[in-house]
């Protein structure tokens, strides 16, 4: 009898997959599955592991914001004393923008102790006014007391006008980028310029320093006073006219004649300027203006009868700068500004 055949079993390689393949498939399908749920509780887990690099970047961010709205920010009360002492006509100054920051809760700083600025520097002042005038008159002790005590007068009620205005803005901050920060700014400038003024006209005419000033002296002081005034005035006018002409004489070219004729025009016209060294100060800008100022209230028919059409167009130029800057001389300090009808 012949042998039965017996059925060929069927690889998993060539035909139908055998357990063995069946198996490794399922094995790697679970373990993918594993891995995914592993990495899911650990993501959960550590949440800030996968935004470490987004927090980086913000962070980042937020600290240039942070700087750039430092870098606007401006301390009033840290400028206020730089910008009325330290500074003159239309001159600003501000010291690195520095922002004293604050506790939330914590009351605004008072103005820092000791004597105020103002009293010191005053005091300097008066005291550079009396030695000239006692240089010149030949002060009696009795006459330079009653003026020393005249000085202290003017001095302590000017400290207390600028020390209210410093408490003003003592820590005040503002953002110069915004539109709030800019009014505060300019209210800053205007009274800052207050000040100055009240500083540059302290014993003027007006002040108990000139009130008693006129008492005290006899006719002969006096005269002595006024004549010594009234040279220094006079020499520092002229020297400021003749720098002045030697840059008309080349813009417009002026012959000597016509130069004369300017000269005389500009020296019959002058102002009352300021003598303290604090107004001293070199601004050669500003007397440049003041004196093109001065010459466009001139008489202008002799002049323009002497000079060429060109001449004239030229020098009327130079006058009308003059004219245009009237306003901004004012906060120069050269002049002293006329005594108020009482």
């Amino acid at each position: 009898m012949a042998a039965k055949k017996m059925p060929r079993r069927r690889s998993g390689r060539c035909g139908r997959p055998g357990r063995g393949h069946v198996r490794g498939r399922r094995l790697r399908a679970h373990g993918a599955w594993v891995v995914a749920c592993v990495a899911g509780l650990f993501g959960a887990a550590c949440p800030s592991a996968s935004r470490a690099e987004d927090d980086r970047v913000e962070s980042s961010e937020d600290a240039a914001a942070g700087a750039a709205r430092d870098a606007n920010l401006v301390d009033l009360g840290a400028n206020f004393d730089a910008n009325v002492f330290d500074q003159r006509g239309d001159g600003w100054m501000l010291r690195g923008n520095v922002v004293r920051r604050r506790v939330p809760g914590q009351p605004t700083p008072a103005v820092e102790p000791g004597e105020s600025p103002t009293i010191s520097r005053g005091r300097r002042v008066g005291a550079a006014r009396l030695d000239r005038i006692a240089r010149i008159c030949t002060l009696a002790d009795q006459q330079r007391r009653v003026l020393e005590l005249a000085i202290e007068s003017d001095v302590r009620e000017l400290a207390a006008a600028i020390d209210a205005e410093r408490r003003r803005y003592a820590g005040v901050t503002v953002n110069m980028s915004d539109q709030e920060g800019q009014r505060r700014w300019h209210q800053f400038q205007q009274d800052v310029q207050r000040c100055r003024r009240r500083i540059e006209e302290l014993f003027e005419s007006g002040s108990l320093f000139a009130g008693v000033l006129a008492l005290t002296l006899d006719d002969v002081q006096r005269e002595r006073l006024d004549t010594e005034i009234a040279s220094r005035r006079s020499f520092l006018w002229s020297t400021m006219v003749a720098t002045v002409l030697l840059k008309v004489d080349d813009a417009v070219g002026l012959d000597a004649e016509q130069h004369r004729l300017v000269e005389e025009s500009l020296l019959a016209r002058e102002p009352r300027l300021r003598l303290d060294e604090s107004a001293r100060r070199s601004n050669a800008h500003a007397e440049q203006m003041l004196v093109y100022s001065t010459l466009a209230d001139v008489d202008a028919a002799p002049l323009q009868a002497a000079l060429s059409e060109r001449q004239w167009r030229a020098l009327a130029t130079l006058m009308n700068q003059g004219r245009a800057m009237r306003s901004w001389l004012e906060q120069q300090g050269l002049v002293e500004r006329p005594a108020e009808a009482p």
